[in-house]
């Protein structure tokens, strides 16, 4: 055994020393790339369920000490996917990769008291006085909290009286901010610039845009915002942002999540001397809500309809884009890049992605956008009622394309389409753009055309062919463009139209004048092959 000690002799100093811990500076710089919600494309954002993701690349300095040490990186994005962490610039490179998920709070630090010594500062019932009593902490769980004292097992906060911990313990294990660490060696002490890039989840973003019609009526003013969402605890100060736009694959991986019950100090009957019992002869009341300063409402919220329901009173939402003048229009964000395909856009300025937080930056502001208005509507080439009454819808088209002042890519998202009306601004129409690519045509729906009334009606049916006609009323002041859809499938086909028509994605279209106040009508025959 002799041969055994001197080899282990002769390889002990080759081992390294573990030397301990040591916690990187705070980042000094942030870069963060979001990546949309793969599965939504446009819509609104929930804070509370945001489903696209992030890279984050934190640049840092460390103090590492000569041996093997744990180099713990305080602050990270609580959502961290920590198989994706990568870290440059470690001598020594990385041994092994931890994420410390224990946080603290008032629940974790409970439950690591649990079987260790405590004082517990309570109100002595009968003196009124507090006092100190050592214990010990037995249970900790949703179901409550039991402390064992020289008196016997008790739980908190049955007694009746105010009562509180004092711990007087390290919590070990235990963070105040979501911590990485990861292990690595030095041969010799070092002061190191190192870089952690890694995936975050609970992240997402969103476009909003204004397109305001120019009293010409023939163009618009479209405005741009990127609205960007961190549902983390931890904010991103000053950070070099980015977002890309595109359909982005991901499979889902099924991650171990370390959910620990939260503790409740909770006693029979569940309710403290502060609660008000519900008793049938004094039933609870309804709270008035707050509206603002407008205290007439007030009065008004109170009273009660004679079909016992409370009378409403709608509350516009506000805007989600942000009216800017127009001294204050900064220069126009750099063209997006190519990444793979999708689309890189890169935020102009240095912004902070706050902790549970949704902000706007501005992506576009493009004047003099030309546009061209119409109607539309569809009727079916074959149906088996005799008559189909159909909704004309009012819609707005242009080019994405130089020539309309446009020529980019548009990511998807929300639009408020406005038109001044009496000196003020009105809304028009709330259409959703979708992912839209450069020299692709833009269409939007700008709602229901009230003064359009399109009825179908089926003249003839036989076995394989029918005749239809279509009366289209126009009760507006002006004159109209109906661009008239008549889908056919399988082996249906348009063998006669007394108006002309043209095919229009492989579907018989036609373009009907609607003079004023006055109703056009149109005759076809469809047939089944």
């Amino acid at each position: 055994m002799r041969w055994l000690f001197a080899l282990l002799l002769a390889l002990g100093p080759a081992l390294p020393v573990y030397a301990g811990d040591v916690a990187a500076a705070e980042p000094s710089d942030i870069a963060v790339t979001i990546y949309r919600d793969p599965g939504r494309n446009g819509g609104s954002l929930r804070l509370v369920a945001l489903g696209g993701f992030a890279v984050i690349t934190e640049t840092r300095q460390v103090v590492i000490p000569a041996g093997r040490s744990r180099v713990r990186f305080v602050g990270v994005v609580d959502a961290i996917i920590p198989e994706s962490a990568i870290v440059s610039g470690l001598p020594g490179g990385v041994i092994e990769k931890n994420r410390d998920a224990a946080l603290l709070s008032p629940s974790a630090l409970m439950r690591a008291a649990r079987g260790k010594k405590i004082t517990l500062k309570r109100t002595n019932r009968v003196t009124g006085k507090a006092e100190l009593v050592e214990g010990e902490i037995v249970l900790a769980s949703d179901q409550g909290v039991v402390f064992r004292t020289a008196a016997g097992n008790e739980a908190l906060h049955c007694s009746g009286m105010p009562e509180t911990f004092s711990y007087g313990l390290d919590a070990e294990g235990l963070s105040a901010r979501p911590t990485l660490s990861v292990q690595t060696r030095s041969s010799k002490p070092i002061t190191a610039t190192i870089t952690l890039t890694y995936i975050a989840e609970q992240f997402d973003w969103s476009a909003n845009y204004t397109a305001h019609l120019n009293p010409d009526g023939k163009t618009v003013n479209l405005g741009g915002w990127i609205t960007l969402a961190n549902g983390n605890s931890v904010s991103l100060n000053n950070a070099r942002t980015q977002i890309v736009a595109g359909g982005l694959h991901r499979e889902y991986v099924q991650r171990f999540v370390n959910n620990q019950p939260q503790v409740i100090a909770r006693c029979w009957p569940l309710q403290r001397t502060s609660d008000v019992p519900l008793r049938p002869d004094r039933p609870y009341s309804l709270a008035t809500p707050y509206m603002g300063q407008n205290f007439e409402s007030y009065d008004k919220a109170s009273e009660i309809m004679v079909t016992a329901q409370r009378r409403s009173y709608a509350v516009p939402a506000p805007s989600p884009v942000m009216a800017i003048s127009a001294e204050s229009v900064a220069a126009p964000p750099p063209p997006p890049e190519q990444l793979g395909d999708l689309k890189l856009y890169t935020v102009p300025q240095r912004t902070t992605v706050a902790a549970m937080q949704m902000k706007q930056t501005r992506l576009i502001e493009q004047p003099g956008v030309p546009v061209e208005f119409y109607y539309a509507a569809t009727v079916n080439g074959l149906s088996y009622r005799s008559a189909e009454p159909t909704s004309g819808m009012r819609m707005v088209r242009t080019h994405n394309d130089k020539a309309h002042q446009l020529g980019l890519p548009l990511p998807a998202g929300s639009m408020l389409f406005q038109q001044d009306q009496f000196g003020r601004s009105m809304l028009v129409g709330e259409p959703t753009l979708a992912d839209t690519a450069e020299d692709e045509k833009i269409e939007l729906s700008l709602g229901i055309a009230s003064d359009l009334t399109i009825a179908r009606r089926t003249l003839r049916r036989d076995a394989k062919s029918q005749d239809a006609e279509v009366a289209i009323s126009n009760a507006g002041p002006a004159d109209l463009v109906l661009e008239l859809k008549v889908p056919l499938y399988g082996g249906q086909k348009l063998t006669s139209a007394d108006r002309p028509h043209e095919q229009r994605n492989g579907q018989p279209l036609f373009i009907l004048k609607v003079p004023a106040g006055d109703k056009v009508t149109l005759h076809f025959t469809t047939a089944e092959q």
